[in-house]
């Protein structure tokens, strides 16, 4: 005989709680806001200051350099692509595609020099000099303040070729952010929840440019609602060990 289902009554905050852990639609957050909110307009130029025609050349460069890099690649080969990815900087310091491929670059020549750790490359770059850890955060950071709109515009819409850079530098910074807070410890003076709080709110970043897969790993990785589920959890627990007797 099928056993009875307890009559499980929550408040209303309960219950608004529970549903947004389940359904990130419903999460009372800038994440859920986002959505409704056209961050995105494909009517506005790529970029406001570089013209389409220079920006056409710059990303077939781009390209062409970012295709000559693998993972097989020699040390000596990235270094030279980050020293090249510095030149044009240097030409074009508001080109937020030379910051982004110039973060994934130096990404790599950590991970080459780390392969060897037991943790894993993608977790073992923290024990690399704070210098190069500082410089990836820092190419990252200017990828997404090159693209975010100024104070000053007129409005907060950014162009599909800025959301692209955007969402794409924020989940990157953010999956960084998260493989530290796995390490367990400090990392800059952060634990493992201050830094999944931050990796939540570069998610959240992510997601405001569109990103989906970055909407979801905002929401589960946000310390208030991995709080409040594990209570709501226990009280659902309590509450059906009452009503069983």
């Amino acid at each position: 005989m099928a056993g009875s289902t307890p009559n499980t009554t929550l408040s209303t905050n309960d219950a608004r709680i529970l549903n947004a852990l389940f359904d990130p639609e419903t999460l009372p957050s800038s994440v859920a806001a986002a959505k409704s909110t056209s961050t995105i307009d494909d009517t506005l130029p790529s970029h406001p200051t570089i013209p389409s025609s220079q920006l056409s050349t710059l990303e077939a460069h781009q390209n062409d350099l970012v295709r000559s890099i693998t993972s097989r690649s020699s040390p000596s080969d990235m270094e030279a692509a980050i020293k090249r990815q510095g030149e044009i900087i240097s030409s074009h310091p508001s080109y937020p595609s030379a910051y982004l491929n110039r973060a994934m670059l130096r990404r790599m020549l950590l991970e080459s020099s780390s392969s060897s750790s037991p943790e894993g490359a993608d977790a073992s770059i923290f024990t690399s000099p704070d210098p190069d850890l500082d410089a990836l955060f820092s190419d990252l950071s200017r990828a997404i303040s090159t693209c975010l709109p100024s104070s000053a515009a007129a409005s907060s819409s950014v162009s599909t070729y800025q959301a692209r850079i955007l969402r794409t530098a924020y989940s990157h910074r953010a999956y960084l952010y998260l493989k530290a807070a796995e390490l367990g410890g400090e990392w800059k003076g952060k634990g493992k929840s201050e830094l999944e709080e931050v990796a939540s709110a570069d998610f959240a970043g992510a997601a405001k440019y569109g990103d989906e897969v970055a909407r979801e790993m905002s929401v589960r990785t946000n310390p208030y609602a991995k709080m409040c589920g594990a209570i709501v959890r226990n009280a659902l627990r309590e509450e059906r060990r009452d009503a069983l007797g």
